[in-house]
């Protein structure tokens, strides 16, 4: 597998985490408000009262410059670091080196450039790639809010330059964001996009499209979006498991159980927690032992939730049970399971 490709990998997996654009790209790119006109109380022939003089319009809300969003304040060289030996990737440039392109990225954006649009040559210059990998070492960075705005704004600006990988990467992060057609800046990134799924040969390309499918509600189209990706295959799909993952969930939607569980089961031995979590819930009323087993590995997999859904398998155990200790063993998985579903408890 290719630095790029595992780069593209790591920086998707957190594109799921969050449903709405960050803070800082929305102030970016919110438009200031319209103003609204005082208007005048008429007088009456009759009313001798007097009136206070009517207010004068007030000033339009600007939101914050360009300059202000996209800022390197608390994103330090230690940063990247720390961010770099934790994933593993970004072998291409030391941790300075990349640090110094989102320098030079900043100051090109304080000195007036487009954020959708950063192009340095020369002794300055920046190539696409390491603008993408920069981008994608910001996607790890939780806080400041600001590393957010920055990764959306280098991969529009790698896709710019003609990055396959950036396009791909930011119009997933655009479907998963409900950003989609939301931002006149980025429409030439959506543009491209389209091209490619338009061609059909790229199959991460027809997941992403396949993803947005689903939800937007279009769970047959998705379907058939996604067999066509899987069909493709090919070394570079490393989208396999999400498309996989998408064409479960639109099968669930279809009332396909039979296939759904294909599909989730074709990954989860892969270490998806997320197939784990769709069969647990799939299997409850089916195959309840291997439905407590799925739940079990995405609760201790980080989604708490499932505890909850162990809790209630319990609760249903116990009711049917006639043995007494049977019925209090239950009780106290139940209790358990229940307890564990806390994010404040210990596991």
């Amino acid at each position: 597998m290719s630095r790029h490709v595992r780069a593209r990998q790591i920086c998707t997996q957190l594109l799921r985490a969050s449903s709405t654009p960050s803070t800082s790209t929305a102030l970016a790119l919110s438009s200031t408000h319209a103003i609204r006109s005082g208007q005048a109380i008429a007088h009456g022939a009759c009313q001798t009262r007097s009136y206070a003089a009517p207010r004068a319009p007030r000033a339009p809300k600007v939101g914050p410059s360009y300059a202000e969003v996209y800022n390197l304040e608390g994103i330090t060289l230690q940063t990247f670091e720390d961010v770099i030996k934790m994933s593993g990737l970004f072998e291409n440039m030391s941790s300075a080196e990349y640090y110094e392109v989102a320098q030079r990225f900043a100051e090109a954006i304080k000195k007036g450039s487009s954020p959708w649009s950063v192009k340095l040559t020369g002794q300055n210059g920046i190539s696409a790639s390491a603008l993408y990998d920069v981008g994608c070492i910001m996607r790890h960075i939780r806080e400041p809010r600001s590393s957010q705005a920055f990764a959306v704004a280098m991969w529009a600006s790698a896709a710019d330059m003609g990055h396959r990988p950036a396009t791909l990467s930011l119009a997933r992060q655009l479907a998963h964001s409900h950003a989609w057609g939301q931002k006149s800046q980025l429409r030439k990134v959506e543009t491209r996009f389209k091209q490619f799924v338009s061609e059909g040969r790229d199959p991460n390309a027809l997941t992403v499209e396949g993803e947005m499918l689903y939800e937007l509600g279009k769970y047959d189209a998705a379907a058939k979006m996604l067999q066509r990706a899987l069909v493709l295959d090919g070394e570079e799909f490393e989208w396999k498991s999400q498309c996989q993952l998408y064409l479960g969930k639109a099968y669930v939607k279809l009332q396909r159980p039979v296939e759904a569980r294909e599909a989730f089961e074709s990954i989860s031995d892969s270490g998806s927690s997320e197939a784990d979590t769709e069969l647990g819930q799939l299997l409850r009323s089916s195959d309840t032992e291997k439905a407590e087993k799925h739940l079990y590995t995405a609760a201790v997999n980080g989604n708490l939730e499932m505890f909850r859904h162990l809790s209630e398998i319990a609760f249903d155990k116990q009711v049917k049970a006639t043995d007494k200790q049977v019925m209090k063993d239950h009780q106290l998985w139940a209790m358990e399971w229940s307890r564990l579903a806390d994010p404040k408890e210990q596991f």
